[in-house]
Parts: C-alpha cells; sequence; structure tokens
C-alpha cells in the first residue's frame, strides 16, 4: 500500500521534466492492477462511514493513488482530507493533505498556488520538528518539502533559493539516515550546479547520487544518475564520456521497460551525434524518441522531439521538412499551454522562414514569440510577488516557532518528575530495542551467509575460466614448440652432422653451414614469435594504447575492415594483470568480429577518469542472437570467458547485440 506521507518530488536532466516519486515503489508507473484494487477497496471503505481521522488517512491516501493519473481527482480528495483535519484539529493530517495539494499544482504547472499549499505545510512541519525533534517521520516530511521547493525554485531560474533548499533537504535527509532522500537531494543539487555553469560540482554531486544509488541497489535511481552525468558531459563536450554514460543508461532502461526514461535517453544520445556532425544517427534516435512519445501521449516528449528534429533539419539545409516538424512543435506547445516551448517554435519558425528568403512570415513569427515572451514575464513577476510574500508570512511564523519551543521545553521539565512513567517508557524501549538487535543480528548472518554462498559460485566460475584459458594457451605453446621450433631444431641438428662426413667437399659443407645460419635465424625469430605471443613485449614496453593501436594498424593494413582506435586520458602503465587481460579481451572481440560478424567498421574508445577505466566496442557486423549463442557449447565458451576475464580482475562486462544490429560492448573495471 501507498502511504500518502511518503513521497518526493525528483527532477530529471533532459528538459529538466518534474517526476514525482514515492518512497516504498519508487518507480513511477505504478502496476495498474494492484493500484486500481487498491482504489476500489479504499472506495468503498469510505462509503461505509468512518471515524473522523480514519476518514482522514483514506482521502489523503486516494490522493496519492490519484496523484500521477488525475491530478484534478487527487486535489478533490486531499481537499476532502484538509477539511476534516483541520475539524479535528490535526496538525499532521493537515500538513499532509496541503503538501498533496501543493504537489498536485506543481505537477498542474501552477506553481504559484504550489508554492502557497507547501509553505503552509512546511509551516507545521517546523513547528511538529520544534515539539519532538528526534522524530525521524517528521524530518523526512519536512526535507522532501524543502526539495519540491527547490525545484520550483530552479524552474524560476532563481538557482540561488533552488540550492539552497536542496541543502536544507539534504541536512535533513542525512541526520536521519534517509539514504533514498540524499540521493534524490544529490542529484537535484548537480542539476542546480549546472545550470549555475559550475560542471564540476555538478560531476561532484552526480557522482555521490551514483554512489548512494548503486549502494542501495535502485535501478532507478542509477540510470537517472547515469543519464544526468552523460547530459554534463556533453554541455562540457566530452562527447565519448556523455556517449559512455548515457548508452549505458539505455541498455538499463531497455532491460527494465522504462519507457518514459528511454525518451529523455533517445533525446540526449540524438543530442551527442547532432553535435559530432552525425546527423544520420541524430535523426534516428530523435526519431526513436518521437515514436515513443507519441505511444505514451508524453506531451512534453511530442513538443520537444519535434522541435530537435527542425533544428537538425534547419542545421543541414532541409528548411522544408525544417519547417514542418517546427510548425508541429508550435501547435502542440500551443495546446499544451507550455508557453516557454511556443515561444521557441515562434522563434525557430522566423529562423527557418528568414532563410528560405519569407521575410513576411520571418517578421510575423518574430512579433508572436515576442507577445509569448511578454506574456511569460508578466506571470513570472506576479508569480514572484506572491512568493515573496509567502516567505514573508512562514519566516514571521518561524519567529512564534522559537517562542513555541522555549514553552515546550519547561513542559518537558516538568514532566521528567514522573519518575514512574520515566522508568516504565525506559523498560519497554530497552525490550524493545533487544528485540530489534537480534532480529538485525539473525537477518544479517542470513544475508551475509547467502552473499558468500555467491561469491564463492562466482570464484569458482573465474577460477574454471581462468584454468580453462591457462590450459588452452599452454596447448598452443607446446604445439607452436613441436610443430615450428621443435621441427627446426630437428633439421638444424641433421644439417650439423652432416658437415663432420668426410666425403663431403669444401663447397657442400659450406653449403650445408650456410643453409644452417639461416635455419638458426628462423628458430630464433620463431622463439620470439612464441614469447610475444605469450606477453607482448610491446605491451610491457609501451603500454595498452600503443600496443593495441600497433595490433590494430596491422589488420587496417589489409584493407578488409577499419578499425577506429579512441583514447581519453588513458594512464600509459598499469598492473601487468589488467594490462593483458584488457589485451587480450579487446583481441579476441576483434577476432570474433573478423571471424564471425561481416563488419567493414569498428570503434574502440578507452576512457579513463577517476581511478576508472571504460572501454566501448562496437562493430557494424550483422550481430548475434546473445540468448542462443550462451546455448552453443563452443560458441558459449566464448563469450563466457570474456566475462571470466573481465570478472577475474574486479571488473564488470555488458554485452549487447541482435540479428542485424551488430555488436556492442562495455567494460569497466576500477584501477
Amino acid at each position: 500500500m501507498i502511504h500518502e506521507n511518503e513521497y518526493y518530488i525528483y527532477q530529471d536532466m533532459k528538459l529538466l521534466k518534474i517526476v514525482i516519486i514515492t518512497t516504498f515503489a519508487f518507480f513511477i508507473n505504478f502496476q495498474a492492477f494492484s493500484q486500481n484494487n487498491e482504489i476500489d477497496s479504499l472506495t468503498t471503505l469510505l462509503d461505509s462511514g468512518l471515524p473522523d481521522t480514519t476518514y482522514v488517512k483514506v482521502n489523503n491516501t486516494l490522493a496519492v493513488l490519484y496523484l500521477y493519473t488525475d491530478t484534478d481527482t487527487a486535489v478533490y480528495f486531499a481537499s476532502n482530507a484538509l477539511k476534516a483535519a483541520k475539524e479535528t484539529n490535526s496538525l499532521l493530517q493537515t500538513l499532509k493533505a496541503n503538501k498533496i495539494i501543493g504537489s498536485c499544482y506543481v505537477i498542474k504547472g501552477d506553481l504559484d498556488r504550489a508554492l502557497t499549499y507547501l509553505y503552509k505545510s512546511l509551516e507545521m512541519g517546523v513547528k511538529l520538528i520544534g515539539n519532538e525533534p528526534n522524530n525521524k517521520d517528521y524530518k523526512r516530511i519536512v526535507s522532501g518539502i524543502y526539495g519540491t521547493l527547490g525545484i520550483i525554485y530552479y524552474n524560476r531560474a532563481d538557482y540561488d533559493l533552488a540550492i539552497e533548499n536542496h541543502h536544507k533537504s539534504l541536512k535533513l535527509s542525512e541526520e536521519i539516515g534517509f539514504d533514498k532522500g540524499i540521493a534524490i537531494c544529490l542529484s537535484n543539487l548537480g542539476i542546480a550546479y549546472m545550470e549555475r555553469l559550475d560542471y564540476q560540482k555538478a560531476l561532484k554531486y552526480h557522482y555521490k547520487a551514483l554512489k548512494i544509488a548503486k549502494k542501495m541497489d535502485k535501478v532507478q535511481e542509477i540510470t537517472q544518475s547515469l543519464n544526468n552525468l552523460g547530459a554534463v558531459y556533453l554541455i562540457i563536450q566530452n562527447y565519448d564520456s556523455a556517449y559512455f554514460y548515457i548508452s549505458k543508461c539505455i541498455i538499463i532502461n531497455r532491460e527494465e521497460g522504462n519507457e518514459t526514461e528511454l525518451i529523455i535517453n533517445y533525446e540526449n544520445l540524438a543530442h551527442i551525434f547532432d553535435e559530432t556532425g552525425k546527423l544520420d544517427s541524430a535523426l534516428f534516435y530523435n526519431e526513436m524518441a518521437l515514436k515513443m512519445s507519441e505511444q505514451l501521449n508524453n506531451m512534453e516528449g511530442m513538443v520537444d522531439c519535434n522541435y530537435r528534429m527542425a533544428e537538425i533539419y534547419y542545421n543541414s539545409g532541409d528548411y522544408g521538412k525544417a519547417e514542418k516538424y517546427s510548425e508541429e512543435c508550435l501547435k502542440l506547445a500551443i495546446g499544451s499551454g507550455m508557453q516557454y516551448l511556443e515561444f521557441n517554435a515562434n522563434e525557430q519558425l522566423s529562423n527557418i522562414s528568414k532563410a528560405k528568403g519569407d521575410y513576411k512570415n520571418a517578421y510575423q513569427y518574430f512579433v508572436a514569440g515576442s507577445k509569448v515572451h511578454d506574456s511569460i514575464f508578466n506571470t513570472e513577476s506576479d508569480e514572484r510577488i506572491a512568493e515573496m510574500e509567502a516567505k514573508y508570512k512562514t519566516e514571521k511564523k518561524e519567529e512564534e516557532i522559537i517562542l513555541l519551543r522555549e514553552k515546550t521545553k519547561l513542559h518537558k521539565e516538568k514532566a521528567k518528575s514522573n519518575k514512574l512513567i520515566f522508568i516504565s517508557i525506559t523498560i519497554i524501549l530497552i525490550l524493545v530495542l533487544g528485540l530489534s538487535i537480534i532480529s538485525y543480528r539473525s537477518a544479517k548472518h542470513k544475508q551475509l551467509a547467502e552473499k558468500r554462498g555467491l561469491q564463492q559460485k562466482a570464484e569458482k566460475n573465474v577460477l574454471e575460466a581462468v584454468i580453462e584459458t591457462e590450459y588452452k594457451e599452454r596447448k598452443r605453446f607446446a604445439e607452436d614448440l613441436h610443430d615450428g621450433l621443435g621441427v627446426m631444431l630437428s633439421t638444424l641438428r641433421l644439417y650439423i652432422n652432416e658437415l663432420t662426413d668426410k666425403e663431403r667437399t669444401d663447397e657442400e659443407k659450406q653449403q650445408l653451414l650456410d643453409q644452417s645460419n639461416s635455419m638458426l635465424d628462423d628458430a630464433i625469430g620463431n622463439a620470439r614469435n612464441i614469447s610475444n605471443n605469450i606477453m607482448p613485449s610491446s605491451l610491457k614496453n609501451n603500454g595498452l594504447e600503443i600496443t593495441l593501436k600497433s595490433y590494430c594498424d596491422k589488420i587496417n593494413a589489409s584493407g578488409k575492415i577499419k578499425i577506429a582506435l579512441k583514447s581519453t586520458n588513458l594512464q600509459k602503465h598499469h598492473k601487468d594483470t589488467i594490462e593483458i587481460t584488457l589485451f587480450r579481451v579487446l583481441t579476441e572481440m576483434i577476432n570474433n568480429t573478423l571471424k564471425h560478424s561481416g563488419a567493414s567498421q569498428v570503434e574502440i574508445a578507452l576512457t579513463e577518469n577517476q581511478n576508472n577505466i571504460s572501454i566501448t566496442y562496437k562493430d557494424n557486423g550483422k550481430g548475434f542472437d546473445i540468448a542462443s549463442v550462451k546455448k552453443l557449447p563452443k560458441k558459449g565458451m566464448g563469450l563466457n570467458n570474456i566475462y571470466n576475464r573481465v570478472n577475474s580482475i574486479g571488473g564488470t562486462c555488458t554485452i549487447e547485440s541482435s540479428v542485424g544490429n551488430g555488436f556492442f560492448s562495455i567494460v569497466e573495471i576500477e584501477v
């Protein structure tokens, strides 16, 4: 069941869309079947006649359930709860109802009314914390209110106030050890600092958010942090890192079926290709985002995708198609009431008309855009006045709360005189704490045992892979010695024995001696090649990047395939085990491409950042069905060897391929 007091406003990176996320069910798209069942049961319960306090809670819960699908209905139930809560003098339930109504108006885009209700709920929340400073539930609720205020100020471009409120939210979440709240606050701070053009701080907070998301093992927090990191790297024109993080995000969202986030990921990926001059790829991914937005009836996604399509065609000089998509963008923006996007579309159409030489329409679109801009400015001015009034009332109320705290302190001093109650409560708390510790330790031991079992199984798989690889290497080494070097040395011994034959003439002996020297040179070269296959000398002398480049250059010289290798911030040397493992993994991928894919192009990118090496490998071959290949004994063993080689040095490997779509892999290790 979803509880009405447990939700947060979260800010997404692309277009900075506002998304409300519950604490107990982090994904926005709840299971419709179970949600409808809960709504039906609660509505029936509401009609059965309830005590006042239960009536308030049921209305607040129904409001949260309708929050994402029908905000008007959500406001109706929350208003019922607010009225009843005031009649019963329930400060907590009044706070919750105000908070829910404020969140509804955030979703509807009425930020002025949202601020009014949220400041009312904040005033009550500060009062509750003043009465009970150690109450974690109150602090969690107030933390969520500060976070929502931070997003409202962000959307008004008041980044200082946004950062101030997000820091207050972060402080409360840290005080109660609420990891999810901490992750949300860190992400929102990263977004706000990005708008302040402080990209180092933005990256710092997004990396912190990603670390906590991985600690919690929460998929949506992980994907949002990856997307945010990719967006920041896109802005600072580090396209390799941007592509790495957004591609990683897409892989996870595809597996999880997160279509709403995939729209944002595809838009960002299209932006990368547009910035790097790959217009066909930019159009492809933007069209995917547009189709998905239309299927989900995602209005903001449709408006933004049409705008981006028009921009791409405009940059390529195709003004006809640019005008078509820009007109659709304007139509959708007007219909949805998105004034800032309406202004952008008018400005875009003005530029397109000007480029076509149609100065009359260019002027008309410019005038229309200016009117929209003036309307936005006037609306923001009115909202700013109302916001300052609400803030003044809150500050005035905080002074009254300080006096109330003093009175509460005196009251608590008197309460201490009742020693019997104090002792009883202490004993109960000790018993509860003892039972909690016992339960916690039992669960912890069980969890550790399961984790140890999984770890042992993983170690066994890695060990088997290493043994298998060593066996193959030794077998190949033995064959090279026997079939190559062994044959040469045996032949050389025969030549030497013939030199002692007295019946041979001096000329024949000289000829045998010359052949022996030639054979000896071949044997030395063969021995050097065998040694180089075991541990390439270039790898030890020149490092991974140069050795891999030399290997690729030799293959490129054949003219059958083009391998593009790009490196960013890669150090020259690392541990031998890391270098040889990564070299073997990449050469195995290249050999697989040459043997099986029919590809004409391979792209390899090596990036080192903050003690982390990430490698992306991509070819344009015919691809394959991974699930089917894993079932084949020999080919499935090849994929498992790649996974296990990477695991043996503490890294992770992700492989993605399908028939007709080439091969893609990401390898990531800590150094």
